[in-house]
Parts: structure tokens; C-alpha cells; sequence
């Protein structure tokens, strides 16, 4: 689903991001972390398209994300990210937070975002807790999402979820 080889990045001569390779196979979950400043953000933008990087290759669902023909608003309509604020909407249940891009982004219907929605929650461990508020940090919520990536409870941690979100 997700493929990087040899992604470099770097802001002037500082070097963020070093022939970075792993690849992302359809509906597996990986955690990014690491140490504040290590990239974290960085390689996850590059991913959505967000931030340009000078060499390698990342392909989404074989779809170059460095090709300047790539329709970058359709690629991230399947790509997602999880920011260290996590950015859930406080008026919202834990579960309308995980179904809204899933609806208006991704066009499905609301039972099957709400089903999948609780999938998604009950692989984190949160099922008992789909219909409750988020309170402020809470980060697994974030990480289930439907309309980006996921995972943990700790400021420095993001994740890259599947694309499809089929739980």
C-alpha cells in the first residue's frame, strides 16, 4: 500500500530525513516514533504530500506521490496523519470523531462508517467507550480515526494507518 525507498530530506544542510525505506502493506498499522526533532511529522508529510523531499521514491497504492501529474487532493483522501495534538473535536463522540472523514470524505454511508468505526475502536481497545466525549490527550481515539492514521497515547508518537480503513 505505502512503499519508500531511499527518501531523504533535508531543510538547508540540516538533514531530517536519510535514505528512509520501509514499505506499508494493506491493513497493517505501524507506529512512528521517536524523540522530538527525529522526523517523526516530517516523513509522514512527505508521505500525504504535504512536504516535498529531494531524492527517493514513495509510492501510495502505486501512485507516485512525488509526480508532479499525481492529483495530491485525491491521494490524501486515502492517506491520513495523526498530529502530536491529535485533534479530536471535542463536541463530538469518540465515534462521530472516527466516521465524520469516513462520510464526507471517503462517501460512505453512515452504518457503514459507524460499523467500521467500531471496529476500528475495538482493535485499540475503546469499544466501551464509542459513545463518550474525548477529554483533552487522548490520543488512542485519535489513533482510529477514519480520517487519519493512528496509534498511542504519548505526544511523540504518530502512526501511519491503512488506507482503506477496512477493519
Amino acid at each position: 500500500m505505502i512503499e519508500m525507498t531511499n527518501v531523504s530530506k533535508q531543510y538547508g544542510d540540516f538533514k531530517v530525513l536519510t535514505d528512509c525505506t520501509t514499505s506499508v502493506s494493506k491493513g497493517e498499522v505501524i507506529v512512528v516514533c521517536g524523540p522530538s526533532g527525529s522526523g517523526k511529522s516530517t516523513l509522514i508529510k512527505c508521505v500525504n504530500g504535504l512536504e516535498p523531499f529531494q531524492s527517493g521514491v514513495i509510492t501510495v497504492n502505486g501512485i507516485s506521490v512525488g509526480d508532479p501529474k499525481t492529483n495530491l487532493s485525491k491521494l490524501r483522501s486515502q492517506v491520513g496523519m495523526v498530529f502530536q495534538n491529535f485533534e479530536l473535536f471535542p463536541h463530538m463522540s469518540i465515534t462521530e470523531n472516527l466516521v465524520i472523514a469516513q462520510t464526507k470524505v471517503l462517501g460512505r454511508s453512515q452504518d457503514e462508517a459507524n460499523e467500521k468505526g467500531l471496529k476500528l475502536l475495538e482493535r485499540v481497545g475503546l469499544k466501551a467507550q464509542a459513545s463518550q466525549v474525548p477529554r483533552p490527550a487522548v490520543g488512542r481515539p485519535a489513533a482510529a480515526r477514519g480520517d487519519c492514521p493512528r496509534a498511542g497515547d504519548g505526544p511523540d508518537l504518530h502512526a501511519v494507518r491503512r488506507a482503506d480503513l477496512g477493519a
